[in-house]
């Protein structure tokens, strides 16, 4: 090619340097050598500075930007064209792509023959080492500025023998989004973020470690579908245990009427004693304790019992306190969540709830009635203006800041008050409570019988057709359920309701810290679903799995009800704990409480909202309170029995044994045995979701309450004395002073003399009197993770601790047996303990 057609054309003398690229760098330098020297031999002439700068660009773009190609088997990828493959790799291969103009991410799955160590292969991206592991999901982020022309993205195999299988190679772009959300990519979407998502969105869900990376693994959108829906079962989010023996909830008993029934019937299998059975029953006091064994029992969906709870004492409140009946209650979180399980609209969703008999006790507006007043000579409605009120602020956050005047555009609250209000109030007539001794006397409204017609026996000039002005349009329709639900369809695309309606979702369910950039993501997001088809279920699961969830500034303060559902999933293992809920039966105690923990919060019950129709406690409120605190403290220490008893009893299954069922859950190594540096991180992430937070101070101390407890095989209660990591250190100061040495393994410290009797180190009164100065020094020293890991004393500790095993399956002897077991499990109860205290349970973000 003539150079002259470059002093011509310099683009292309950029195209012919783009392709220069793909070559050596040495004939990269030549090619730029090559084109100095021919500028200088045009002379004078020259180039124009225009196309010289075109020129010089094209050749620092040489300079900067070219790489060589690497040596191994080529595969191209393209944007948004997955290829499935498979790969097999055992020298090298490398993936290339063009310059995006876009953040992009490009991922794989490396799968080897044989067990992978560090060093064994070698990821670069574009010339720099990027880290590797084996298994799903090796992803790679490359924002435009990091982007080459021509972009190599390298795998290498180091060690001889070895042989990859490289599947799923996809590259994709950054800027996804979903509904208009920003939705998190591949590499985004991981454990973690799973592990969020039911722990806001499903009080922890049931689901274990292999189903959890499951869902890690998959694409979002197909997990989130698993993980949130509306069905009366999903036994992927609440899997039968192991060896389950009440198994009925799998495929029963899925709404509140028909759960509640069977908790208090005779005939049902479970494990409460039939004496206690009755206290369950729809008009019992027990009510609100079957709602919370409804969402801590497997084999139900815990998803759908989290937005019935929001709909029923949030957002659509209602109270037993203001003589709504249980009965009602129930029936009302039964129609709502049977019309989420339908797919219906949420306007449509919202109108059932607004023509239940719970709404119509609550507010009163069963009873509006017109009546012919003597001195107008004219009929008037003599209606309460409670939900026509209320209908517009808490369903649609609609309180008449543009409510607008038809013909003149005028606007404001004077409009929404004095004429959509009255207006409301009016069209909630004619809509009594059955009362005819059918199955649904006092469960639904009546819309078949019109006080306006047959209740006053005349025909009043207010039928139940007549139009009513409301939120500046027109509301028609046969009878009062009609015209709700046109007022509906009206209000979901009111502008205050798109403004205020999806923020009001995700500030109680998700997020206590939207910023104002935030909540117009999440209006624009709402506004993109089609009038008419705005879907509840569609907006949270494009939520659940977009950068607002999952970025660094959202923060849930879990509320006292959140926070003991999470806790009571987080630490049953079966339905019997499940069902028991730390109660007290036959002498035994299993599982967590749930009621207890709400009671002693002052949180108000299930449905006995603490703000009546504006909701329960809040996330800040519980935040906010020292006794909340106080209480969670307590748990662990002045009530730690609670914890650390409930793990097993003679008489709990129905008249027989039953021990708590950490080995089937808990990390078991190639030899049969649980050892505690294997247990304490699985509790750890089994609880907070994260592993972002396990510091050396955390390890220490589960370190310690897992592997130091002191233990007389031959007395079931001597797990009395837990130690966290102070107490340790206590003990070893102790020891050394007494002894005179500090050469003994921590085990033998703390384990029973030869003679009988127990070395008693760092006991208050082992010493003749109060705590001496060394002891007191070591229980009151305030370590950092820093102080910990820089200390070898300590770490040689640690790594004692770490390979104590814990003896879940010990058979010798019945009564020695059992007493092995059981303190094996009370040292995990206590372990849960510690990090049930921890502030990672009681709020939920970055």
């Amino acid at each position: 090619m003539s150079i002259m057609l470059f002093r011509d054309d310099p683009s292309l003398f950029k195209t012919t340097v783009l392709k220069a690229q793909r070559c050596s760098r040495t004939l990269a330098v030549a090619f730029l050598l090559l084109s100095i020297s021919t500028q200088n031999a045009i002379g004078a002439q020259g180039l124009e500075p225009k196309r010289m700068a075109g020129v010089m660009a094209a050749l620092n773009m040489l300079l900067l930007d070219a790489i060589p190609e690497p040596n191994g088997d080529r595969v191209e990828v393209g944007l948004s064209t997955p290829i499935s493959g498979p790969i097999t790799v055992s020298d090298a291969a490398f993936a290339v792509f063009d310059n995006q103009g876009d953040d992009v991410e490009f991922c794989l799955d490396i799968l080897a023959n044989q067990t992978l160590q560090s060093g064994d292969i070698i990821v670069e991206v574009n010339g720099v080492a990027a880290p590797v592991f084996e298994g799903k999901d090796n992803c790679y982020s490359i924002p435009t500025r990091d982007q080459r022309s021509v972009n190599y993205i390298l795998v290498r195999v180091v060690r001889p023998g070895l042989v990859l299988t490289l599947t799923r190679l996809e590259l994709a772009s950054l800027q996804q989004t979903q509904f208009a959300l920003p939705k998190l990519s591949r590499g985004q979407w991981n454990e973690r973020a799973v592990r969020k998502v039911l722990k806001i969105f499903a009080f922890g869900g049931h689901a274990q470690g292999q189903q959890i990376q499951a869902w890690a693994d998959m694409d979002s959108l197909d997990a989130i579908k698993e993980m949130l829906n509306f069905d009366e079962h999903n036994l992927k989010l609440s899997p039968l245990a192991i060896g389950e023996t009440y198994t009925d909830s799998a495929t029963q008993h899925g709404t509140l009427l028909e759960w509640v029934t069977f908790l208090s019937s005779e005939s049902s299998n479970i494990p409460i004693p039939l004496s206690r059975r009755d206290s369950f029953s729809l008009n019992s006091s027990g009510f609100d304790d079957a709602f919370n064994r409804m969402i801590t029992v497997r084999g139900l969906n815990p998803f759908r019992q989290r937005i019935g709870f929001w709909e029923t004492n949030y957002h659509l409140a209602t109270n037993l306190d203001a003589a709504v009946s249980r009965a009602q209650m129930a029936r009302y979180f039964d129609i709502i969540m049977q019309a989420h399980e339908a797919g219906l609209p949420y306007h449509k969703v919202m109108a059932i709830a607004a023509k239940s008999a719970a709404v119509a006790e609550q507010y009163g507006h069963d009873r509006n009635r017109w009546r012919f007043d003597r001195s107008l000579g004219e009929y008037t409605c003599q209606c309460n203006e409670d939900f026509a009120r209320e209908i517009h602020q808490l369903f649609y956050g609609i309180f008449g800041d543009y409510d607008p005047i038809p013909g003149d555009g005028i606007d404001g609250p004077d409009f929404h008050e004095n004429v959509t209000i009255p207006n409301t109030a009016k069209m909630l007539t004619g809509m009594p409570i059955l009362d005819d001794d059918s199955e649904d006397d006092g469960l639904v409204v009546d819309f078949r019988t019109s006080e306006h017609y047959q209740g006053n026996g005349i025909d009043d000039g207010q039928g139940d057709a007549t139009p009513l002005l409301i939120l500046g349009q027109t509301v028609s329709g046969a009878d009062a359920s009609a015209k709700i639900d046109s007022l509906m369809q009206i209000s979901m695309q009111h502008p205050e309701s798109l403004k205020n309606l999806p923020v009001m979702i995700v500030a109680v369910l998700a997020d206590d810290n939207l910023s104002e950039k935030s909540k117009n993501q999440l209006r624009e997001a709402w506004a993109s679903m089609p009038v008419g088809q705005k879907n509840l279920l569609q907006f949270i699961r494009a939520y659940a799995v977009s950068q607002l969830l999952h970025g660094p500034s959202q923060v849930k303060y879990l509320t006292s009800h959140e926070r003991a559902l999470f806790i009571a999933n987080k630490h049953n293992i079966d339905n019997l704990e499940a069902f028991f809920g730390g109660a007290t039966y036959d002498g035994g105690r299993a599982g967590r409480s749930v009621g207890g923990v709400i009671s002693d919060d002052d949180a108000g019950e299930f449905f006995r909202p603490t703000h009546n129709v504006f909701g329960g406690q809040t996330g800040q409120e519980a935040a906010d309170s020292a006794l909340v605190f106080e209480n969670n403290f307590n748990l662990l220490t002045d009530r730690e029995d609670l914890i650390r008893n409930a793990v097993a009893c003679d008489r709990c299954d129905l008249g027989g044994p039953w021990e708590k069922k950490w080995p089937t859950v808990l990390p078991q190594r190639a030899d049969g045995k649980y050892y505690v540096e294997d247990i304490a991180p699985w509790l750890w992430n089994h609880v907070t979701g994260s592993m972002e937070n396990y510091t050396e101070l955390e390890r220490a101390h589960l370190y310690s309450l897992l592997g130091a407890a002191r233990i007389d095989i031959d007395d079931d209660n001597d797990g009395d004395y837990a130690h966290d990591f102070n107490m340790v250190m206590c003990v070893i100061a102790d020891y050394q002073i007494d002894q005179g040495a500090s050469d003994a393994p921590i085990i033998d410290i703390l384990t029973h003399d030869v003679d009988g009797s127990w070395d008693n180190y760092c006991r208050e009164f082992d010493d003749g009197g109060s705590y001496l100065p060394h002891e007191l020094a070591a229980l009151n020293a305030a370590l950092t993770g820093d102080d910990i890991a820089s200390n070898p004393q300590i770490q040689d500790i640690l790594s004692q601790l770490g390979q104590v095993t814990l003896n879940f399956n010990e058979t010798e002897g019945f009564n020695r047996g059992a007493n092995v077991r059981k303190h094996a499990r009370e040292r995990v109860s206590s372990a849960l303990g510690f990090i049930f205290t921890t502030p990672f349970v009681f709020a939920e973000g970055q």
